[in-house]
């Protein structure tokens, strides 16, 4: 046999007549040796693999920015805003000049959704497009503040979002008494939830439907605050 260490040709046994070691423990030596070199192997391919295939969600690992308190006062404000001057039921006759600014606003979105989901070919989504585009861009903004880990601009985008859905609610409850005025002077036959209602025969449930996300609306807000001020109140007891 030859002896794995130094290589030396002897007739068989149990140690190395030239440099005395022991074939055994030697052998055992080697076959450790080579356990731990497929291991740094396994251990870099998967490394290569990691950077070649990137993590979608490595960013709810990174810290979540800090409210700082001048924005945390003036978030807060915009938030007071709404609940001072929000319409508290669906039943409306007119906008305080505060909600008539932010509807406006929406209004632009609610307008674009039509065009935006009427390129589906629906007619059905044409209609719901509207309200449906309230809602997109709002949680949009969300998502992209989310992703950033910034609480702020994620309350804020929230404040818009359920916001929104008040202005939806009304919106569908008016279906059935037609109060408010539609964009252009257009009748009754452009009213987006009294042809969704007509069309799904939903007039049962219609004022309950309103209602239901009238009052998630301002649930959403109300948490939406609760949850910037806990994190504006975690960052004032760090510093």
């Amino acid at each position: 046999m030859i002896c794995p260490k130094c290589q030396f040709e002897q007739p068989d046994g149990k140690t190395c007549v030239h440099c005395g070691v022991i074939f055994a423990k030697y052998q055992a030596y080697l076959d450790r040796q080579n356990n731990i070199s497929d291991e740094n192997n396994i251990e870099s391919e998967e490394k290569d693999l990691a950077g070649t295939i990137p993590h979608r969600f490595a960013f709810l690992n990174h810290p979540w920015k800090p409210v700082a308190t001048p924005t945390f006062v003036f978030l807060s404000f915009l938030f007071c805003l709404h609940a001072i001057f929000f319409p508290k039921t669906t039943r409306i006759e007119g906008w305080s000049p505060f909600t008539g600014l932010v509807h406006n606003v929406n209004l632009v979105f609610h307008e674009a959704g039509h065009i935006l989901f009427g390129l589906f070919g629906n007619d059905t989504l044409m209609i719901l497009g509207g309200s449906l585009n309230q809602l997109l861009i709002p949680f949009i903004v969300f998502i992209s503040f989310f992703y950033k880990r910034d609480r702020a601009g994620a309350a804020f985008a929230l404040l818009w979002f359920f916001g929104n859905f008040i202005d939806v609610s009304i919106y569908m409850a008016d279906g059935r008494f037609l109060k408010l005025p539609l964009i252009g002077g257009l009748g009754l036959e452009a009213h987006d939830w009294r042809n969704l209602f007509n069309r799904f025969d939903l007039w049962s449930v219609d004022q309950m439907l309103s209602n239901t996300i009238f009052y998630l609306g301002w649930a959403g807000i109300f948490l939406a605050w609760v949850w910037l001020y806990k994190s504006w109140q975690n960052n004032y007891k760090r510093k």
